[in-house]
């Protein structure tokens, strides 16, 4: 959860990339990985929401956030079916959805700001959904999507942190009534993570501060890319 809010601090994305092959790496269920990496993005997204709210662009995401919450829940549903393969196999799962996100991210490094289709934005969007409930991992299309708005940094940042904030209780919600193996002590568990994780942010802004947006972005890709092989073999 450390590295993971490090590099999420950095950069603005990553946490679930990073913590939740991880965490099943360690030994946590896909349902308890999934359900602690949400839980502490939306308590990170809490307080990075609140400083960038007058940022935030409330049309767009009132419309990612309706789609998202349409397709989560199907994330949600194979999250559960895949739970039931063996270890490994949901590992590869794992594995198999951080590379996703990792060539999402290098494909998007020299897109141009341009207008996209509303069906597309609505096609992002509900991928973004169904990753997110699936493994913890809907930020990379959203990052793929955000090379095409004529953003600023803190307006992005807040796009992001909003999503994050407005789908992590229907998520935890579903997973803690629906999952066979996730527990309220799991969940209680991420709250007392909570100085790990604002430690972690805190160092990873530093650090985005300090070095170069190029550079970080290749350090992280490099790091996904690393996890994401060593969970599929």
């Amino acid at each position: 959860m450390f590295a993971g809010s490090v590099v999420q601090g950095a950069i603005g994305f990553a946490l679930g990339l990073i913590a939740a092959p991880l965490l099943v790496e360690a030994g946590f269920s896909l349902s308890q990985a999934v359900a602690l990496t949400t839980l502490s993005l939306g308590i990170q997204a809490f307080f990075g929401a609140w400083q960038l709210r007058r940022h935030i662009p409330a049309a767009d995401v009132k419309l990612a956030a309706a789609v998202r919450y349409l397709t989560m829940p199907l994330g949600v549903a194979l999250l559960l079916s895949v739970e039931t393969l063996n270890t490994e196999d949901v590992k590869r799962v794992v594995g198999l959805g951080v590379l996703l996100g990792a060539l999402l991210r290098i494909w998007a490094r020299n897109m141009t700001v341009r207008d996209l289709p509303a069906a597309v934005s609505v096609a992002t969007f509900a991928l973004s959904g169904l990753l997110q409930g699936l493994v913890a991992m809907g930020g990379p299309p959203m990052v793929l999507w955000m090379t095409t708005r004529e953003w600023r940094a803190h307006q992005a940042r807040a796009f992001t942190l909003a999503l994050f904030l407005l789908n992590a209780p229907l998520q935890v919600l579903l997973l803690l009534f629906l999952s066979d193996t996730l527990s309220v002590e799991a969940l209680l568990m991420a709250l007392a993570l909570t100085p790990v994780i604002f430690l972690g942010t805190t160092i990873g802004l530093r650090l985005g501060n300090r070095f170069s947006k190029p550079w970080l972005n290749r350090v992280a890709v490099g790091l996904l890319l690393l996890i994401a092989f060593k969970a599929i073999i």
